[in-house]
């Protein structure tokens, strides 16, 4: 599933910003260098919990935000549903290890735009952000 939307040019002229829910400090570590490289992405919050990330979404605007099923506490399916439910143009990129067809398979129902493995696609993360420029 592609995401549907396309950035105006108000969009394309700021920084993509992304919600990043992982509960690896050390991948988190990774992923903010990835991006933050990457021209024109900013990573705008970190969070390691379902609430947190449903928190931080409520209250903070976000272009995109890249999702770990396994988190702290919670899961990143109740975030994908929130996504779902409240923020349905907002690119959801799942990155996890649980790369298995029914995590693919219930990701994708509930929204994700992109089902990626975190052992052999940790780099598309960039590529499918940058092309929202």
């Amino acid at each position: 599933m592609e995401w549907p939307r396309s950035p105006s040019e108000a969009a394309r002229q700021r920084p993509i910003r992304v919600l990043l829910v992982e509960d690896s400090p050390l991948i988190r570590k990774h992923l903010v260098a990835l991006l933050e490289d990457s021209e024109g992405i900013s990573v705008s919050d970190e969070v390691d919990t379902e609430g947190a990330a449903i928190a931080a979404l409520d209250s903070n605007s976000f272009d995109a935000a890249v999702v770990d099923l396994q988190l702290r506490e919670g899961s990143g399916f109740g975030v994908l549903q929130h996504l779902k439910h409240h923020y349905p143009d907002l690119l959801a990129v799942v990155l996890t290890n649980s790369n298995t067809p029914a995590m693919r398979a219930r990701s994708l129902a509930l929204g994700a735009h992109h089902f990626l493995d975190k052992s052999s696609e940790f780099d598309r993360v960039a590529e499918l952000l940058e092309a929202l420029r």
